[in-house]
């Protein structure tokens, strides 16, 4: 077992994977629905996760990426 490995177990990865759950969920409804502006308000909830996750990355909430 190596040490140091969290599978991503941070508030940033957090952040980003429940944003783009929900922008994923309502870009689904408004497919099922034929509502094409609901679906790009869904995809736009994915963008501001990554640019959240990002963010909260850089500022610390997140880990470092890992080095080669």
């Amino acid at each position: 077992m190596s040490q140091g490995v969290d599978h991503g177990n941070t508030p940033a990865a957090w952040t980003l994977t429940i944003l783009a759950l929900i922008g994923s969920t309502i870009s689904g409804v408004a497919v099922i629905a034929a509502n094409q502006i609901l679906f790009w308000a869904g995809i736009g909830v994915i963008v501001v996760g990554v640019i959240a996750g990002q963010a909260m990355r850089m500022a610390g909430m997140g880990t470092a990426p890992a080095r080669r």
